[in-house]
């Protein structure tokens, strides 16, 4: 997916710069990122590759494309995907305890208590707490909008101009999400990306279903490692 200017992979060539990265942070927190897409669908294979050489913070995450790329995700991968949340979720037990242990980013929910309200409530923040800023200097709600012109917010030179459109950001909570009223889940995803609401239903206020889905099995897999740890 990545590759050099000749057409050869990149995995070789980095996995011993971010080795030596980690060693320089010391005890300082880091992740390891990665994407699984339609042709690795068997991800936590990739996640135990990376545990096996070493690493300790590890997040691999599902791509986001249009259904008609070739390596889109895509409804009829879920039954698959989801096996895969739950085959990691028991080699993490399989490895706490070892000199190979880690923790997988999406299964580090704070169940006990995590943010204040307004952040379980709300998303990202996009749009009113931060920005993407372009080489131009053009205002973006995040980076997953550079490039749609009608989410342009303003510019660096001239500050906010669009503030009905970050007004629509700032009042997007779950309680204007239809679809996240009936979700046991929405105080641990806020009501999900924005980005992918826009991308596959053209609305914020429209959370992506593919999304929501691989959410609520991520977060069932880390209640069952919080009661696994709590014994």
């Amino acid at each position: 997916m990545r590759k050099t200017i000749n057409g050869d992979g990149t995995y070789d060539i980095i996995l011993s710069k971010i080795k030596k990265l980690v060693k320089l942070r010391g005890n300082k927190s880091y992740y390891i990122r990665g994407t699984f897409t339609a042709d690795n669908i068997d991800f936590s294979n990739d996640v135990i590759a990376l545990a096996d050489e070493g690493f300790k913070e590890i997040s691999i995450e599902p791509v986001v494309a249009s259904p008609d790329m070739r390596y889109a995700l895509k409804e009829e991968h879920l039954d698959k995907i989801m096996m895969e949340y739950e085959t990691l979720a028991q080699k993490i037990m399989e490895y706490k305890n070892t000199n190979k242990d880690f923790t997988f980013y999406h299964y580090t929910i704070d169940l006990d208590g995590g943010p204040c309200i307004y952040k379980k409530v709300t998303s990202c923040g996009a749009g009113y707490e931060y920005f993407a800023v372009t080489p131009d200097g053009d205002l973006y709600p995040c980076h997953q909008f550079v490039g749609r012109e009608e989410y342009i917010m303003g510019n660096v030179t001239k500050g906010i101009e669009n503030g009905e459109l970050q007004e629509r950001f700032s009042q997007n909570s779950i309680y204007h999400k239809e679809k996240c009223g009936e979700c046991w889940a929405k105080f641990f995803c806020s009501g999900g990306c924005q980005a992918n609401a826009v991308t596959f239903n053209g609305d914020i206020r429209k959370p992506y279903d593919l999304e929501c889905k691989m959410q609520r099995k991520r977060i069932e897999c880390a209640i069952m490692l919080y009661a696994y740890y709590s014994l």
